[in-house]
């Protein structure tokens, strides 16, 4: 017997950070190499199937999640609409680029309290830093301390062109939002 269920997630981060590539890596495996900015949002589908640990429950059952990830819009123009964007959300993943420190303090000045204030406040919230494939203006050790300041469940690097980190990303998630550290991933279904 499968159980299915339905999923959210949002991507916020200042413009450039890498949302649409991480997005599109994971959901199509591809890379783009040249910038266009999203209008809005864009949204993305992705169908996972997953297995509860035997060890958890001696029923081996299959979990379906039918993923929805919402790309929103980094400009300060998209400001007014982005609460709407977030509304039923069940997961958050706040990017940073690693090249550039600026997006780190963005993230505590404005990105977190976004969120924190237009969302669940029991939703998963991790932290991406990406383009660990560049040279970095901000430290390990620093983006984990903002990590903490900032009281996000977990501080993930990835590089949305080597497609370091980017599925383990998206899957840790999905296991926080369904509270089940347990489940082993089996396959995207289509």
């Amino acid at each position: 017997m499968s159980q299915i269920f339905n999923k959210k997630f949002i991507i916020i981060g200042s413009p450039g950070v890498g949302k649409t590539s991480l997005i599109k890596n994971f959901v199509e495996g591809s890379f783009l190499s040249e910038y266009k900015s999203t209008i809005g949002t864009n949204l993305y589908t992705k169908t996972l199937e997953f297995k509860k640990d035997k060890s958890q429950d001696n029923e081996e059952k299959e979990i379906i999640v039918k993923l929805v990830l919402w790309d929103i819009a980094g400009q300060v123009q998209w400001d007014i609409m982005r609460p709407a964007y977030y509304q039923g959300s069940h997961g958050v993943c706040v990017v940073g680029d690693l090249s550039s420190k600026r997006t780190f303090q963005k993230i505590e000045k404005f990105w977190i309290n976004d969120a924190r204030e237009n969302c669940n406040a029991t939703i998963p919230v991790i932290l991406l830093a990406n383009k660990n494939d560049l040279k970095a203006e901000i430290s390990e050790e620093e983006v984990k301390d903002l990590g903490n300041r900032c009281q996000v469940d977990r501080v993930i690097f990835t590089s949305a062109k080597t497609s370091y980190h980017v599925e383990e990303a998206f899957i840790a998630l999905i296991k926080m939002s369904l509270k089940n550290d347990h489940l082993i991933f089996l396959r995207y279904n289509e």
